[in-house]
């Protein structure tokens, strides 16, 4: 069976490895930044009208009645700047629409904190709502594993190609038999390089195995093809 291990890797965390895998809730979309000046004003009187008097927001944040003003001078400046044009005219909008965007981003981020992860109250609220994480977001197996000796006895460094959709790495450590079997696999270790992990100590001329895996916030990969080498 396999000792205790000291790894030396960056970003190292065995007790807290399971915080990278997030529990995904769908959330209300606050962003409209690529919507035309109308789709904004469109979009922030549908969320109003969705909001008041709606039994799951039972104390917005921001208060409607301001949301309400905000709304107001945003239709307001909106329609000088098409009828007038004058530069100063279409400052006074863009800034108006700035502040009708920070105050609608603020309420989304109340109506998914309130209705945290139910879709039917997200939808109430009128606001545009993120679809789940598809399976193709979760990261691709890790390949290119290299094991090698460290730079003293008793030590074995950990090499494997970048995995772009990863945020982390969790890797597992194992002695294995004359007939290239693995033992009972170590604690998992987690790194956020793919370069230079160095695992200790190690019993020198014992052949080990490691396995890794790529972690982000939509879950974890498959365990790579065990890697072997033999301590020196």
């Amino acid at each position: 069976m396999l000792g205790p291990l000291l790894s030396h890797s960056q970003g190292m965390d065995p007790a807290g490895k399971n915080k990278y895998v997030m529990s995904f809730k769908q959330q209300a979309l606050g962003g409209f930044r690529r919507e035309s000046d109308e789709a904004v004003l469109v979009r922030g009187k549908a969320v109003l009208l969705a909001m008041t008097d709606n039994p799951n927001f039972v104390t917005p944040e921001p208060a409607l009645e301001t949301v309400t003003e905000i709304l107001h001078d945003y239709e307001h400046k909106l329609s000088m700047a098409r009828r007038r044009g004058s530069p100063e005219d279409t400052a006074a909008k863009n800034d108006a629409r700035k502040a009708t965007e920070q105050m609608l981003k603020r309420l989304a981020f109340y109506v998914t904190q309130t209705a945290d992860g139910s879709l039917p109250k997200l939808l109430s609220s009128g606001f545009p709502v993120s679809s789940l994480p598809q399976k193709g977001d979760v990261p691709v197996v890790v390949t290119g594993i290299t094991l090698r000796d460290g730079r003293q006895q008793g030590q074995m460094r950990l090499d494997f190609y970048h995995n772009p959709s990863a945020k982390v790495y969790e890797y597992q450590v194992c002695q294995v038999d004359a007939n290239g079997q693995p033992d009972e696999w170590s604690e998992s270790y987690i790194t956020s390089s793919s370069r230079l992990n160095i695992i200790a100590p190690l019993i020198p001329f014992q052949r080990y195995g490691v396995r890794v895996r790529a972690i982000n916030g939509y879950g974890r990969s498959d365990w790579s093809e065990m890697a072997t080498h033999v301590i020196r």
